[in-house]
């Protein structure tokens, strides 16, 4: 029974472990397998060649592991190498980005002007504008991006150093009424980014929001798990013995969990 074999989620590092743990909130009888390709971070600053090489690697990993799904938990990934990771493993394994569940969420109907943060890979593509465009063309869209800030975050620079960064590049986003936060890396600085805004501008709710249609179309394709599990087995690899990624996997899933590193 496929609906027995694990998730693949995978990211530049720590962004995605954010949506995992909300797949453990929201299905928690799933186990995963969690791919984190920190040796390769910033991907926001890299060529889309690059990008969608090293997407296909980690794709092709996952599938061999026998995942009966994939997320791609990394917008500059999804932004540059979706369509094309898609067509290559078409009708192979279902495959899930963190961009489409947003854009097409009705969320945006309660607005007018929104903006979004992003890497400058994710902002070149333009693939979040034109998505959006598609459902909701009332929309006034400022999109930014910021660089180097999820190179931050990966590897747990001053806080004080990135609240500057962040308060600086939000400068250009005031007269917004809600915010996307199109890097996974930046959901970890979600409470700096409402605290800038003094709770006056929504920030859309990613995890919840992504999770959520994710676990709709694995229910509809009979793919969710229906054993329940107290304990499901989660396996983290990496492409480098970053310290931080090893601590955000404690932190956020327990010392349980097994941590590998893996050269792809």
């Amino acid at each position: 029974m496929k609906n027995k074999y694990p998730i693949g989620i995978f990211d530049s590092g720590i962004g995605g472990l954010l949506i995992a743990k909300e797949i453990q909130n929201q299905m928690p009888n799933e186990y995963f397998i969690y791919f984190g390709d920190s040796a390769n971070m910033p991907y926001g600053n890299k060529s889309k060649n690059f990008i969608v090489n090293n997407a296909i690697k980690i794709t092709t990993f996952l599938y061999e592991k026998k995942c009966k799904a994939i997320i791609i938990a990394c917008n500059t990934i999804t932004s540059n190498a979706f369509d094309i990771i898609s067509n290559k493993f078409n009708n192979k394994i279902l495959i899930f980005n963190v961009i489409d569940p947003i854009v097409k969420d009705k969320i945006f109907l309660s607005y007018k002007n929104i903006g979004i943060i992003t890497t400058p890979s994710t902002a070149k593509s333009n693939f979040y504008i034109s998505k959006i465009k598609e459902y909701y063309n009332h929309l006034n869209i400022i999109q930014i991006s910021i660089p180097l800030l999820a190179y931050f975050i990966e590897n747990n620079f001053n806080i004080k150093k990135i609240r500057y960064i962040i308060n600086h590049s939000l400068f250009k986003l005031k007269s917004i009424e809600s915010l996307i936060l199109a890097c996974t890396h930046y959901l970890y600085m979600k409470n700096e980014i409402n605290n800038y805004y003094r709770g006056k501008v929504h920030l859309i709710d990613v995890q919840k929001i992504v999770v959520k249609e994710i676990k709709k179309i694995l229910v509809k394709k009979e793919l969710l798990s229906s054993k329940q599990c107290i304990n499901p087995s989660i396996f983290y690899y990496t492409s480098n013995n970053n310290l931080f990624f090893k601590k955000k996997v404690v932190y956020l899933f327990g010392k349980s969990n097994f941590i590998e590193k893996y050269n792809y």
